[in-house]
């Protein structure tokens, strides 16, 4: 995918949002310290060039896959690997947490409708997570 800027980000999330666009493929990544606090932050835009990883949906029990930040060859900029937390048969649906899937306390959230989530597990709180997540 492509690396955005923050801000970049948000332009590009804004103009989704306004267009009503249902597939979005922005994926923000944020590396805790064990304070709690983001150290570092990864916005990449799969829309227009990206991997199959881009169709991995969000699943409100965990999924069957971990999203872990790997640094290769003393890179500053980590990639994104996608581990499986049990054996995967053949066909099943691959799924993550796309963030803390938390009950909603508002329809809206900093003036964006929040997006229905729609994984069907047991714990599906009926949203998908969102920036704050």
């Amino acid at each position: 995918g492509e690396l955005l800027t923050n801000s970049e980000a948000s332009r590009r999330q804004s103009l989704r949002d306004q267009a009503a666009c249902a597939a979005q493929y922005l994926l923000v990544v944020k590396e805790m310290l064990p304070s709690g606090v983001a150290s570092f932050r990864l916005n990449i835009d799969a829309t227009l060039k990206g991997n199959v990883a881009r169709f991995f949906n969000h699943s409100c029990d965990g999924g069957n896959m971990e999203i872990y930040l790997v640094r290769v060859g003393g890179c500053p900029v980590p990639r994104v690997a996608f581990f499986a937390t049990s054996l995967i048969p053949s066909g099943t649906e691959l799924t993550f947490s796309y963030g803390l899937s938390s009950p909603p306390q508002h329809f809206e959230h900093f003036g964006r409708k929040r997006r229905s989530c729609a994984c069907g597990t047991t714990t599906c709180n009926g949203f998908l997570p969102n920036e704050s997540t």
